[in-house]
C-alpha cells in the first residue's frame, strides 16, 4: 500500500498562549515613574544613570541556587551592549532568574539592598526593595504556571530605579 499526503497539511502549528522559554530574554530595570529626565533635578538623572552605572550590587543568601546562612555581597556589571539610552534603562540578562536551562534562579530576586555604582565605586542609584519583592511574588507565580508571556513582560515592565539624591 501507498499514502501520500502534503506534509503542510500535517503541520497543525498550535500556538502556546503562556509563550515558550527564551534563553535570551532580558531584564530591563527603567527610572521609577517620576525621576526626571532632564538635567535640573537633584542628583543625576535618569539618562546619566544609564550612562554611568558600571554595576549593580546587593546582598543575598543565596548564590547559585544554594542557601547559606551568611549573606553574600553579590553583583552584576553591565557592558555597554545592556544600556538603552532611549529609555533610558539598564539591562540584565534574563538568566539572572532564569537560568538558560530553565531553572528559577534566586540570587538576584531573593536579593536585598540593590545599589547601583559608577566606576569608582560610588553609589548612584538604587532598586527600591518593594520593586524586587513585587516582581519576586509576580514572577515566581507566571514561571510556576509555565507562563512564559507574563514572565517576560515582567522582565520588561516590573524592575525601576531611583537615584540617590545629593
Amino acid at each position: 500500500m501507498l499514502a501520500s499526503c502534503d506534509p503542510k497539511q500535517d503541520e497543525i502549528i498550535t500556538e502556546n498562549p503562556k509563550g515558550k522559554f527564551n534563553p535570551e530574554a532580558m531584564i530591563t530595570i527603567r527610572p521609577a515613574k517620576g525621576v526626571s529626565l532632564r538635567s535640573d533635578v537633584t542628583g543625576l538623572t535618569a539618562l546619566e544613570i544609564v550612562q554611568q552605572t558600571m554595576g549593580v550590587t546587593f546582598r543575598c543568601n543565596w548564590f547559585s541556587n544554594t542557601y547559606y546562612e551568611d549573606v553574600k555581597i553579590l553583583d552584576r556589571g553591565f557592558g555597554e551592549n545592556q544600556r538603552d539610552y532611549s529609555i533610558p534603562a539598564l539591562k540584565m540578562f534574563g538568566s539572572d532568574i532564569i537560568a538558560n536551562d530553565g531553572v528559577f534562579v534566586k540570587d538576584f530576586i531573593y536579593g536585598t539592598d540593590f545599589f547601583l555604582i559608577n566606576n569608582e565605586l560610588d553609589t548612584i542609584g538604587y532598586i527600591p526593595q518593594s520593586v524586587i519583592d513585587s516582581a519576586r511574588i509576580s514572577i515566581e507565580s507566571a514561571f510556576a504556571d509555565s507562563n512564559y508571556v507574563e514572565v517576560y513582560k515582567l522582565f520588561n515592565e516590573a524592575f525601576t530605579f531611583r537615584p540617590i539624591t545629593k
